[in-house]
């Protein structure tokens, strides 16, 4: 058995290794084959994912809105999950209805806007420069010389802008068939793809119980037993973590824009609908999020006016304190549970893997290892029991003090054991002497039996 069983393992190996060759000797074959079955599953993946965020407030609807519907008249139970279905996916066409209606327009004015007067603002950077640059030369003599006039460096910057203005971009791709083709034929992929994802998600999210019972079955089917309770807690561990985390930044970011909008249109700053838009959106990913958006924003405005600029920075630096110490906490909670260096660590491992995905879903991903690789690490250190726990008091860097503790560790550990060896001594003592003694007695005894 013990043969057979090695040679099939020898087989399973060779089998292995000339698939792993045949793959490298076609990997373009491999790839395209790849890309066909992601082009098929794109689809259920953005289904799945529309799904999975909107599946908790479907759960609010159907478990506090409409929690009692039902309980005197069972009529009204089959009612619940339709209901709930139906409100969570009208509150998703009003935001899309917004969007489409308010915020798009809004953005694409601001666009157009910017664009067409970005000449003036670079020339009025320039101007603002060079009064800088003279303030310095005639405060501190620093003699630095700069021709900010030159006619020939504008001149060369407005063509360059005037080159990738939305007008010549129009005509140059109005001069490529296949570049109009290959767009078009995108934007309709990627509208069907989206189109077909809400869709796919309205059966998910119906669905549900009795895909999750169909994915157990699975499971408890092809997987062993004893792998099962692990892979259980890795679900709910990332469910946990991802999930929650990544549905509260979502909402997080989503108000951090609309209280810039507002914000801005107090103050009465330029492009407030564009500039919100962009800080929503960069404000999903941590650590870097405020800053990526920030910064090319508190450009923008520096170019209208330097003083819209200042004023942004300190409404930014206000919004984002009270983010990161009210708003965040209460809206996501203790659902990651890492450090800032942490979560800096994972920004920059993902965005360096995985690009814009990898700064967004880092952070929740390493939660998740760092959850998991804690628990083991906690349940290694009881297994070790006291000696662990006592080898963790000790200052590690202080050497001399761990060598002295450990020798009083073991000197109570040898005189603990030379007390027991002595009482143990002490009672064979006291028993061997009472057994003399009724030695003795007996033979008294039998002896004056024996006289009498």
């Amino acid at each position: 058995m013990k043969k057979l069983l090695s040679m099939k393992t020898v087989l399973i190996g060779i089998a292995f290794t000339v698939f792993l060759l045949f793959i490298k000797d076609n990997m373009v074959i491999v790839w395209l084959i790849l890309s066909k079955i992601m082009e098929i599953l794109t689809p259920f993946v953005i289904g799945f994912l529309i799904a999975y965020i909107l599946n908790f407030p479907y759960k609010f609807f159907y478990s506090k809105a409409f929690g009692k519907m039902g309980t005197k008249r069972k009529i009204f139970a089959k009612v619940r999950k339709p209901l709930s279905i139906i409100c969570t996916y009208t509150i998703l066409a009003a935001i899309f209805i917004v969007l489409i209606l308010i915020v798009v327009p809004q953005i694409v004015v601001n666009i157009a806007s910017l664009v067409e007067s970005m000449p003036k603002y670079f020339n009025s950077f320039m101007t603002n420069v060079n009064y800088f640059v003279d303030w310095i030369n005639t405060t501190f003599h620093a003699g630095i010389k700069i021709d900010i006039n030159d006619k020939n460096l504008l001149d060369n910057i407005n063509n360059i802008l005037h080159y990738f203005s939305i007008d010549n971009i129009t005509k140059l791709a109005g001069q490529t068939t296949e570049v109009i083709f290959n767009m078009a034929t995108n934007t309709a992929n990627g509208f069907y793809n989206f189109i077909m994802g809400i869709v796919l998600s309205v059966y998910f999210l119906a669905a549900k119980e009795s895909l999750c019972r169909l994915v157990k079955r699975l499971a408890v089917a092809f997987i062993p037993i004893r792998y099962l309770p692990k892979i259980y807690e890795i679900v709910d561990i990332t469910d946990t973590k991802c999930g929650r985390f990544l549905v509260g930044d979502i909402l997080d970011a989503g108000f951090i824009g609309i209280l810039t909008f507002i914000t801005m249109s107090i103050f009465q700053l330029p492009y407030a609908p564009l500039i919100a838009v962009l800080i929503g959106v960069t404000n999903i990913i941590p650590f870097f999020g405020p800053f990526i958006g920030a910064i090319p924003s508190a450009f923008i405005l520096f170019l209208v006016d330097p003083w819209d600029m200042i004023w942004f920075i300190i409404i930014i630096f206000i919004i984002q304190q009270l983010d990161g110490n009210l708003f965040k906490p209460k809206i996501i909670g203790s659902q990651v549970g890492l450090s800032s260096f942490w979560v800096l660590f994972s920004v920059m491992v993902g965005g360096a893997l995985f690009g814009v995905v990898g700064l967004i879903l880092g952070t929740p991903i390493y939660a998740v290892i760092y959850s998991l690789v804690g628990k083991k690490v906690r349940n290694s250190i009881n297994d070790k029991g006291k000696i662990a726990q006592e080898a963790l008091d000790f200052e590690v860097l202080n050497y001399a003090k761990i060598a002295e503790e450990q020798k009083k560790i073991r000197e109570e550990k040898e005189n603990q054991q030379k007390e027991k060896i002595k009482k143990l001594i002490r009672l064979n003592k006291s028993d061997d002497e009472e057994a003399d003694l009724n030695n003795d007695k007996n033979a008294i005894k039998n002896n004056d039996e024996s006289e009498s």
